[in-house]
């Protein structure tokens, strides 16, 4: 079930971006080498924007579901066709929810006891939220006794610190603002978009 997020290294999280620009957004990340994006539950027209980015890219783009807090938004994510949902926190229903659905699976946390939790209730992945709260460090310690879960990390990354993620052992990092630069989608800088799209992408294949 988690074996589409096995080649992704990175995430960008498209949040309350306008529903006007998401399609010419995913281009842009896509032409940057993205693989897959997360388009946030508390956007405007948010299953709208999952559904048709799909459509649009035909299998080439993954497309998640972020930020699904509670069962109505993990219901609306599963029929808009999100290929993966990803919560800033816990919520064991939702977990079970996409288990049923055979939907990978990323619930947010911040403790050891959070993530075995969660990985009992079926995620094969957590998130670490906020990440750079708890550093690099953190996930090196706590790979000891968990080394099957599978981490992704999201908040507060930026593209020189994306990468000792990945050397620390989370296999996924997310990224939003330090990514998609607001000014850039604003204007509608879809060439800068995708050239620090490139960047990102460049430094984390590496690993």
């Amino acid at each position: 079930m988690y074996s589409k997020l096995q080649d992704i290294r990175l995430i960008p999280v498209l949040r309350k971006v306008p529903y006007e620009l998401c399609q010419e957004l995913a281009k842009a990340l896509k032409d940057g080498g993205i693989k897959a994006i997360e388009i946030t539950m508390d956007s405007e027209n948010a299953a709208e924007m999952i559904r048709e980015v799909k459509l649009e890219n035909d299998g080439d783009l993954l497309v998640g579901a972020g930020t699904v807090l509670t069962m109505e938004d993990c219901e609306k994510a599963i029929a808009a066709g999100a290929d993966f949902i990803v919560s800033p926190s816990l919520n064991v229903d939702v977990v079970k929810k996409c288990i049923e659905h055979q939907i990978p699976v990323i619930p947010g946390v911040f403790t050891p006891t959070e993530m075995q939790t969660a990985y009992s209730a079926g995620a094969e992945m957590i998130k670490l939220f906020p990440a750079s709260s708890l550093g690099t460090k953190f996930i090196k310690d706590v790979k000891g006794p968990l080394a099957h879960i599978q981490m992704m990390t999201t908040g507060g990354i930026n593209l020189d610190t994306a990468k000792s993620y990945l050397e620390a052992g989370a296999q996924i990092v997310g990224a939003g603002s330090d990514l998609i630069k607001k000014e850039w989608l604003q204007s509608k800088n879809w060439e800068a978009i995708t050239n620090e799209a490139i960047a990102w992408d460049r430094s984390l294949q590496s690993i």
